[in-house]
């Protein structure tokens, strides 16, 4: 089993009971800043999608009353354009036949022929002095007086809003004329159309006079359009008094069409669309807070699963070449820890930082470098300069037995010195007072030690001058931008800069395309990593590679053998 705390001396019973217990402490304080905002996470969870699932009700019925509204408006507007372009098509055929002052045989068969082929008027008569002498039914002996028109529209034509006949009194029809003839319909034509809800206004407005012809159900003047608010063939829909009120203009006449649907529709639709979509959003609340919920139990309890897979066994190690730029040969390699519990795979971004919160770091270190011997092993076996990239984490810089931990690995493994590379994120180097003296040692012993994700973290350029390193690793934001005209691109040529002046070798890190690797080699900078080159590998599939790098005398080129997820 591996210990928890390797760091620290194995035979000092008492410091592991305190670091243990240290552990336990900061679990606890984990816990407890995570359980409010776990809790507060989950509300959220539950009560947005359900707040989002009644948005979108009201949003929905909103849209689907609109619709509505506008389909009856278009409806009332095809009448009247029909009935428009029959009574054009009446006064053009009228205008045609001789005009004999008495009501005479020739004049009412014409009469007749326009009320046959018309669907809407209701009858054409001849007007004389306002009033009607003659209609397809023959002369009237009294003639019927129509009276001053209400308004004229802007085509001309004379408009009767309310006509009232003796063999019709109980209803009412509107007269359109034009010079000596008029055309009569009946005043409900245009908005007599079928309607599906109750309590909907429909209207045709003559924008000339600014007056309806035509209305169904209660119609208020706020629904007026202005002459200027719509151009032909246009339309509106818009909220106006807590009614949906469309507005349709026609193309061909002076005409606009008006469709209200009030309240009371659109809270049937709100219910509808509720019923539908707020147990949607329940369910979703539901599975998203206990979504959260399994998270934050994962997150809180990830210390005791680390010290579970440390018991286990579930770490392994992937190796990613690094690369001289130059001929692309494989010189080393970083090995990289991941932790491949039963059914998944955990992240190290997630479990280290938690290891580092926890105290349980060097127990993964301790993990790492087990697990990094046989490879060290094989490599010592070359006889060559290949070598092997480990990192530390700032825990480990402060423990008193990385150093023995360190030494009895390359004794174990017979590997120099040389082949041992150890990097050091900026964080742990913050330190410099406690650090310096470590790295001092270590590369007294011909360890070689690296600055990992330069320009990322904490350290200066006095640190670096302080410090005596011999390696910094560019982070790759600074290369992903090297072919581009980003501020970073100009970043990572002072760093290259900085090194060449401090005398430090370089790895690239993240190089995914050719234009990135040639820039850097063209700065100088020796070496590289990144899926230009090669993926992580398994240890089996990096000495396969280097085997074939060996056979060939030429640099392994892709992703190399094996890749390793």
């Amino acid at each position: 089993m591996v210990s928890l705390s390797p760091c620290q001396n194995a035979r000092d019973g008492e410091r592991a009971t305190s670091f243990e217990l240290t552990a336990m402490r900061l679990e606890a304080l984990s816990r407890n800043h995570l359980m409010p905002l776990a809790l507060t996470l989950a509300v959220l969870a539950t009560l947005l999608p359900i707040g989002a699932s009644v948005l979108l009700a009201r949003e929905q019925a909103r849209a689907k009353q609109e619709q509505r509204a506008l389909f009856y408006a278009q409806d009332v507007l095809r009448r009247s354009d029909d009935t428009a372009l029959q009574v054009a098509h009446a006064f053009a055929l009228l205008a045609r036949t001789p005009d004999v002052p008495r009501c005479n045989e020739t004049r009412r068969q014409v009469f007749q022929r326009v009320d046959a082929v018309s669907s809407y008027i209701q009858f054409v008569g001849r007007l004389v002095d306002g009033r009607i002498t003659c209609a397809s039914y023959g002369d009237f002996e009294v003639p019927l007086d129509v009276g001053r028109p209400d308004l004229i529209s802007a085509n001309g034509y004379q408009i009767w809003l309310d006509l009232r006949f003796p063999f019709a009194p109980n209803t009412r029809f509107v007269g359109i004329g034009s010079g000596k003839f008029i055309a009569v319909i009946h005043k409900a034509l245009p908005v007599d159309t079928t309607v599906a809800e109750r309590n909907v206004s429909l209207a045709i407005i003559s924008l000339a006079g600014q007056r309806p012809m035509s209305t169904k159900g209660y119609f208020d003047p706020a629904w007026m359009p202005k002459p200027d608010a719509l151009a032909p063939g246009h339309q509106q829909t818009r909220v106006i008094g807590g009614n949906v009120v469309s507005q349709v203009r026609s193309r061909r006449f002076d005409l606009v069409a008006v469709a209200a649907l009030n309240e009371e529709d659109y809270g049937r639709e709100l219910s509808t669309f509720a019923a539908i979509l707020v147990p949607i959003g329940v369910l979703t609340g539901l599975l998203l807070a206990y979504a959260v919920t399994r998270v934050a139990r994962t997150q809180m309890s990830l210390p005791a699963v680390i010290r579970t897979g440390l018991r286990n066994r579930e770490f392994c190690l992937v190796f990613q070449p690094v690369v001289r730029l130059d001929d692309r040969t494989w010189v080393g390699a970083e090995a990289l820890i991941r932790w491949k519990r039963p059914g998944q795979l955990i992240r190290p971004d997630l479990f280290i930082p938690a290891a580092e919160d926890t105290g349980l770091i060097c127990g993964i270190t301790a993990e790492m470098l087990r697990l990094v011997e046989p490879m060290l092993a094989a490599l010592a076996k070359r006889g060559d300069d290949l070598f092997l990239s480990i990192n530390l984490s700032p825990q480990d810089l402060h423990s008193a037995g990385i150093e023995a931990l360190l030494h009895g690995l390359m004794v174990r493994s017979g590997a120099r010195p040389s082949q041992l590379h150890m990097e050091i994120t900026e964080r742990g180097l913050a330190d410099t007072d406690h650090v310096s003296p470590v790295i001092d040692r270590l590369r007294a012993k011909g360890v070689c030690v690296s600055v990992d994700d330069f320009g990322t973290g904490y350290s200066s350029l006095s640190h670096l001058v302080g410090l005596h390193l011999d390696t910094i690793k560019i982070d790759k934001a600074f290369v992903d931008t090297l072919d581009s005209e980003a501020v970073t691109s100009r970043v990572a040529a002072h760093i290259v800069d900085m090194a060449h002046s401090l005398s430090l070798g370089m790895i690239a890190e993240g190089i995914e395309r050719e234009a990135q690797a040639k820039i850097l080699e063209d700065w100088g900078v020796q070496f590289g990593q990144g899926y230009l080159f090669a993926r992580p590998m398994s240890g089996a599939a990096f000495l396969e590679g280097l085997a074939r790098q060996d056979r060939t005398g030429r640099p392994i080129e892709g992703s190399g053998p094996g890749v390793a997820s």
